[in-house]
């Protein structure tokens, strides 16, 4: 570790806290992993349809390891249709004689968080439900996430599912903490960043009966959309809804040539108040702006340690009182940090006494293939499909 002197500090009153009404919270830059507020970061919560990060974090590796295709077509089962009639459970409208390509049920996972098309993905990667969840528990174990509670692919309550749709008991709810959902979101921007291309959609066209109907995403900060701000431009990426822990929300947004992600959990207020978590969200966008500055702390002509030189210009958010001079540097024990090198030999480092520190990313294990599964029909299903393509 060293101390390396840049500049002068400025000095203005402590910025008070954001209003959040969050039972946890977190905003830091995607690209360093650099923490720039939290709030209870270690507490396990529910997570609803937050879930679907990771579930489609794992189509979308699918889809680049060629094991699926954009123009595939699936067919939802007698469950999975059924549960979009249901008023609590419905968005879309999927028919269990119809047909959707991959493309389509992606969207509208991503959109409007349709949970019967999160499921016929995840069916179709994994071979069955199941098979999934061990999938998306062992991807994240690969990533340092050792306690989470993850028994379903759509993020709804066990009990509102069928038996073969989850792991768990009938009472069980995926969890996670604030931490874990850091990792998990720095994971699919920095390995998928054209997810955003997704997410960043205000309006969905999905085809129902003969005619294409058109849903509003349920971020409601994108643009065109109703709690959209002018300079605060989301762009992704996930809501959350949970009988037990209310609504959340994980947001996302380029802000001064870097990547902001915010989170909010469990956000209070009246049920009626549909606008609570999204506002929680943009307050915690114009706290980092209006309280930290994305500064430039190294160039490439400096030495760390007398010993290693950056390889580019290095950022970091501070308040706006920070003393710049007493920032330490040291090895990252982790992929996360800057690169420098010294002697022709590279290195990561970073700073050692950042104000609110780093997310727990872990260093990157061997990225394991998802293996194209090839489900065998018994001799019942393969006479039902029979007679169902017959008549289609």
């Amino acid at each position: 570790m060293i101390l390396l002197p840049i500049t002068s500090p400025q000095t203005v009153q402590a910025a008070e806290e954001p209003e959040l009404n969050a039972s946890a919270a977190m905003a830091f830059d995607e690209k360093t992993g650099q923490i720039i507020y939290s709030k209870d970061p270690d507490k396990k919560v529910a997570i609803g349809s937050i879930t679907k990060i990771i579930t489609l974090y794992l189509v979308t590796k699918a889809i680049h390891e060629g094991n699926l295709k954009w123009t595939d077509t699936l067919t939802p089962t007698a469950e999975q249709a059924e549960m979009t009639q249901r008023d609590e459970l419905t968005n879309v409208r999927l028919d269990a004689d119809k047909s959707y390509t991959v493309k389509q049920l992606y969207s509208a996972a991503w959109i409007v968080s349709s949970n019967s098309a999160a499921m016929m993905l995840a069916q179709k990667v994994g071979g069955d439900q199941k098979q999934f969840v061990k999938l998306m528990r062992q991807t994240i174990k690969d990533w340092g996430i050792n306690d989470a509670e993850i028994n379903n692919v759509s993020g709804l309550n066990n009990d509102d599912l069928y038996e073969g749709m989850y792991l768990g008991t009938k009472t069980s709810e995926n969890k996670l903490s604030v931490n874990d959902i850091a990792i998990i979101v720095k994971h699919i921007l920095d390995e998928y960043p054209e997810v955003l291309q997704t997410t960043s959609q205000a309006k969905l066209d999905f085809p129902v009966d003969n005619e294409t109907k058109t849903y509003n995403s349920l971020n409601l900060l994108l643009k065109d959309q109703r709690d959209y701000q002018e300079g605060y431009e989301f762009d992704g990426l996930k809501t959350g809804t949970t009988k037990q822990a209310g609504e959340s929300f994980v947001g996302t947004l380029p802000m001064d040539n870097t990547r902001i992600v915010t989170i909010v959990m469990g956000v209070a207020g009246e049920e009626s108040d549909n606008d609570k978590r999204f506002r929680s969200a943009q307050n915690l966008a114009h706290y980092v702006k209006e309280n930290f500055i994305h500064q430039k702390i190294m160039t490439p002509g400096d030495k760390v340690n007398n010993k290693y030189k950056p390889e580019q210009d290095v950022y970091m958010w501070v308040p706006s009182d920070f003393d710049l001079s007493t920032l330490k540097y040291g090895v990252s024990k982790n992929d996360l940090g800057f690169k420098a090198t010294a002697n022709k030999k590279t290195a990561n480092l970073v700073v050692t006494n950042s104000p609110s520190g780093y997310i727990p990313y872990t260093k990157t294990k061997k990225k394991i293939k998802i293996k194209k599964v090839i489900v065998k029909e018994n001799l019942w299903d393969q006479i039902v499909n029979f007679f169902s393509n017959l008549f289609k």
